[in-house]
């Protein structure tokens, strides 16, 4: 079996995406209703009921969540110089730029606001209900994806390989969008946010081999 050598130029890539955008506040209640207005009749001795009380508004819109942050661009590779001697066997180079970061999540959208109390009721008169909920909050967008790296430039030097010489360039990714975050609860719920747009790929590596001497 014929033994290999192998060079490798790897760019490490990112661990983590992109800090995700903040979740939308809690919108604000809604007012209160009117209250019920009664008179007192001396002649039937009753209070009577002139004005039922009102529902309760419906709440405030929920808070818009943050956009996801942009992904940074893939790290790019260093200049490398190997400088080799006999290799009895194979030599493989493989070199490769680092990917981009993956965009951050957009925030999550507020919930809808609660719904106001029900107007202050009184007899005769007929209750009132509280009002809906507010209409949730849009999500935010998520983060752009970033770019991949610049790749290694290398060069290897050698005076004698006995076998085969293989070559693997590997151009930096770009990261993964980042996804729009979720509307918020409410009456209606919100929409969700878009998704971040996608990267570019890196530049190519440059691999060079020269036999010397």
């Amino acid at each position: 079996m014929t033994d290999t050598k192998v060079i490798q130029v790897i760019v490490a890539d990112y661990d983590t995406p992109a800090t995700a955008g903040q979740d939308g506040g809690t919108g604000s209640q809604g007012p209160q209703g009117s209250p019920a207005e009664t008179h007192y009749d001396s002649g039937d001795c009753k209070t009577k009921c002139d004005t039922n009380p009102t529902n309760g508004g419906q709440g405030g819109v929920g808070g818009e969540g943050r956009p996801g942050s942009t992904g940074a661009k893939g790290r790019s590779g260093p200049v490398s110089i190997f400088n080799l001697m006999t290799i009895e066997g194979n030599l493989s180079i493989e070199v490769s730029g680092g990917d981009g970061q993956d965009g951050g999540k957009g925030g999550a959208g507020g919930p809808g606001g609660p719904g106001g109390s029900a107007g202050n009721n009184a007899s005769p008169c007929t209750a009132a209900s509280s009002g809906p909920q507010g209409p949730g909050g849009r999500g935010g967008d998520g983060g752009n994806a970033g770019d991949g790296g610049s790749g290694p430039n290398v060069t290897v030097y050698y005076q004698h390989v006995s076998g085969d010489i293989t070559q693997s360039p590997s151009t930096g990714k770009p990261g993964q969008p980042g996804q729009g975050g979720p509307g918020g609860q409410g009456s209606p719920a919100g929409m969700g946010g878009s998704n971040g747009r996608t990267g570019n790929p890196g530049t190519a590596p440059t691999i060079t081999v020269q036999q010397i001497g």
